[in-house]
């Protein structure tokens, strides 16, 4: 009986071995189900998440694509104005261009003009001096 009793004895110890070593798998086991739970909680949440911001994105096309075109309107009538102020500019340049080659021709005419007065005048100033010396000998012959 002895050797009965060491083989019960054997056997009870390694079905007390299984049943530890199970109850331990079990408790791996509830702690694997609760990680995948919540991982499949946050997986689900993610989905959400991803749709959410897929919508988003769908909404946000639209108005970045009007938002791009009405951007690139603006620059094209930006550019029209920059050209059309480019040409004014040039206008107004060549017309500045003209009125101040007038005006150099103008001083020019009026220097020309001064001159010929300059010595206009200075031959009257020799002329009246002249007339003046003839009236003051005349005068001098008159008196006496």
């Amino acid at each position: 009986m002895t050797s009965s009793n060491d083989r019960l004895d054997r056997i009870e110890a390694l079905l007390a071995t299984v049943a530890e070593s199970n109850a331990a798998s079990i408790q791996r086991l509830d702690r694997v189900e609760s990680v995948l739970a919540a991982t499949a909680d946050r997986l689900a949440r993610a989905e959400q998440v991803a749709e959410s911001n897929a919508r988003a994105i769908e909404a946000w096309s639209g108005r970045i694509d009007d938002a791009g075109n009405r951007l690139e309107s603006a620059i094209a009538d930006t550019v029209g104005m920059i050209a059309d102020l480019g040409r004014q500019q040039q206008e107004t340049d060549q017309r500045f261009e003209v009125f101040l080659a007038e005006a150099r021709a103008d001083r020019q005419r009026l220097d020309q003009t001064m001159a010929a007065n300059a010595t206009e005048h200075r031959a009257f100033t020799q002329n009246i001096q002249v007339l003046l010396a003839e009236i003051a000998r005349l005068w001098q012959r008159v008196a006496g």
